[in-house]
């Protein structure tokens, strides 16, 4: 008899997840009690325990446990991440977390939350990303998250993107998610080098969507697949922009977790987390993500994305 075990890889972006402590390093002022934010610690307690809620329920119908990997975009230092994993709703699941402060302007960081039952890290690693100014000069953008560990077992290595914006524009930044893509790549084509066939699990917010060139050319090429862009077929997205979905939430495989063995993880279905509570209920944003700012108005909510989960399964004989 087999018996099949499920699993949930999340990537969420928190949209501004800052404490309420002035960052000298970084520009992050808006987001403290003196700031035009008006960022209070209540707010601050309110927003940990709704992304904590929030992450506890991700992949519960499907697999009957919290997800074992959650990869995390904008949060801004180790002390939310500690006050996030030890909130109402997670605190009871021993998860841990893997950050490395980035060198970014604002302060804004990626970082990895794993379940210790179901994943022991082995190694992590920052990646810095420089960026270019258009008059040449040289600038730090959000690391790539390098870790790798044994999820129940299997050796997997995951990587946690944030690439550039399009504050600038499309046209005008996307000289800057080349060079992110093109670093991505350099990394994967080292731990493929490193280790043959090993399998790799690639996240982030990649400010584009699954069809952009970046992606399709530089990330996926031909030894990965991309169930992201399955999805955004659908007309299915993370976030709306100018009353149109975007997916730029996304979570990418190497081809070997298209493979069914047994005591071998592999990848089963990739979904969009959107139950109403995440939603704006009324209104002209009716059904995009119930925010915790639109521009300097509090209104209470999560995050302006939705969070993107896949279900991983293995067999055991």
């Amino acid at each position: 008899m087999q018996l099949t075990n499920k699993s949930s890889v999340v990537f969420y972006n928190l949209e501004n997840f800052f404490d309420t402590i002035d960052d000298p390093k970084t520009a992050d002022n808006p987001f403290t009690p003196k700031g035009f934010m008006h960022w209070i610690m209540k707010r601050y307690r309110n927003k940990a325990k709704k992304i904590g809620f929030v992450i506890s329920q991700i992949g519960i119908k499907e697999t009957q446990k919290p997800p074992v990997l959650i990869g995390l975009g904008e949060v801004e230092n180790k002390s939310v991440l500690k006050d996030l994993i030890g909130s109402k709703h997670l605190k009871n699941i021993p998860y841990h977390y893997v950050h490395f402060e980035s060198a970014d302007r604002r302060g804004m960081d990626v970082a990895l939350l794993y379940h210790k039952n179901h994943f022991e890290l082995l190694e992590r690693k920052a990646y810095p990303l420089t960026l270019y100014t258009n008059e040449g000069k040289p600038y730090k953008s959000r690391d790539i998250l390098y870790c790798k560990g044994l999820l129940q077992g299997e050796s997997v290595h995951v990587l946690i993107n944030h690439w550039p914006s399009r504050r600038e524009g499309d046209f005008e930044s996307d000289h800057k998610r080349q060079l992110a893509s093109e670093q991505l790549r350099e990394i994967i084509n080292y731990i493929q080098y490193e280790e043959d066939d090993t399998k790799i699990i690639v996240m982030g917010d990649f400010n584009t969507d699954p069809t952009d060139k970046h992606i399709t050319s530089e990330v996926v090429y031909t030894d990965f697949f991309n169930p992201s862009a399955q999805l955004f077929d659908q007309n299915l997205g993370s976030l709306r922009h100018q009353k149109k979905w975007h997916l730029f939430d996304q979570l990418i495989f190497s081809n070997n977790f298209r493979q069914a063995q047994n005591d071998k993880h592999y990848f089963s279905e990739m979904k969009i987390y959107r139950p109403a509570y995440l939603k704006t209920w009324h209104g002209k944003f009716k059904d995009v993500p119930f925010r915790t700012y639109k521009g300097n108005k509090y209104q209470g909510g999560y995050s302006d994305h939705f969070p993107v989960y896949a279900i991983l399964e293995n067999k055991k004989s």
